[in-house]
């Protein structure tokens, strides 16, 4: 399945592209999961798999600091207040 990439609806256009990112990111992690549940895999197999989740997972993280935390606490602070 093919999955488009559209503009994430924020404000802030490197906040748009670290989410951007972050979703292709989740999506190979997710992908790498779905391939360890195959039952036919070779030890070398799983473990290119596990490297590469390992690899992908340290990637997520570091999308998880300061920066991107006070970047999405800024969008939140340009939203309206009825919400």
């Amino acid at each position: 399945m093919q999955v488009t990439d559209r503009k994430i609806n924020v404000k802030n256009s490197t906040l748009n592209i670290l989410i951007m990112e972050l979703k292709k990111e989740c999506q190979n992690m997710i992908s790498l999961i779905n391939q360890l549940q195959l039952s036919d895999l070779s030890d070398t197999q799983k473990g290119e798999i596990l490297a590469n989740l390992l690899a992908s997972s340290i990637h997520v993280h570091s999308h998880c600091d300061e920066e991107w935390q006070n970047l999405i606490s800024d969008e939140l602070q340009t939203l309206r207040d009825d919400i």
